[in-house]
């Protein structure tokens, strides 16, 4: 890869936050698979209102989990998979806006939102105020005899955390691995694309999701080289916690 063709949009690595596990309750049904910007994040391109920046001394912790139904359809075919839900816990601790994020197969992604629906949560404080933020809830679906269906998270990822997640080597290393795609630059395609990159205790990435595509091979080579990263992992309250970042890939063409 030739790093002259490749120039980078200043690369924030832009985090949110949470903690304990999962999510709950909401009148709104709506299953949504749109742009995903989580707290925090502030870009020209946050078209979702998720935007809002929440200032947050305790996060909220989970009072009530449900597990989800295993759908007969993955059952029948033995398909296992996850999910990941974002989830906006007001300020009395229900989820009042649940978000699909990520998804390994969008058979589960009902059961999943159904289940997130009913969770009850204490609710995140500030200067001894409740507030309404939002969180990342991983669903894992495991046909294993033990855990026949529902989350084996114990945390969720942070968006906002006291030390958030960075590159090993910085964005230089990341270029390393970036390569423009030959039919990208053969229709001389350029933009950004926005990457979720789910980061865990270890500062391993666990998972990828296109947060703003471009086509023509970008997305897939901007996931590619950020599944073969290595992050420091992000800290709070002086331990190693899981993360969700999104990171901003500019292409352009000389």
């Amino acid at each position: 890869m030739k790093k002259s063709s490749i120039y980078f949009l200043s690369a924030l690595l832009v985090f949110t936050f949470f903690n304990s596990s999962l999510c709950q309750n909401s009148d709104n049904s709506e299953r949504e698979v749109s742009p995903i910007i989580a707290q925090n994040i502030t870009s020209q391109d946050d078209t979702t209102g998720m935007s809002e920046f929440v200032p947050v001394e305790k996060m909220p912790s989970i009072i009530n989990q449900v597990k989800p139904v295993y759908p007969v359809e993955a059952l029948k075919n033995k398909i296992e998979g996850r999910v990941w839900l974002k989830v906006k816990v007001d300020i009395n601790g229900n989820p009042s806006r649940v978000v699909v994020v990520r998804s390994t197969n969008s058979v589960f992604e009902d059961a999943a939102v159904t289940a997130a629906k009913g969770y009850k949560f204490y609710p995140a404080e500030n200067k001894g105020k409740t507030v309404a933020v939002w969180v990342v809830i991983p669903f894992k679906f495991d046909l294993t005899s033990d855990k026949k269906s529902g989350n084996d998270e114990k945390e969720c990822y942070f968006t906002n955390a006291d030390e958030m997640p960075s590159l090993v080597g910085g964005m230089s290393a990341f270029m390393k691995k970036l390569t423009y795609p030959k039919i990208a630059k053969k229709n001389k395609i350029e933009g950004q694309v926005l990457i979720i990159v789910f980061v865990d205790e270890l500062g391993d990435v666990v998972a990828t999701h296109i947060g703003k595509s471009i086509g023509y091979g970008c997305d897939e080579a901007a996931e590619k080289a950020a599944r073969s990263c290595k992050f420091i992992p992000a800290k709070h309250a002086g331990k190693n916690v899981k993360a969700m970042i999104v990171l901003p890939v500019q292409f352009k063409l000389k």
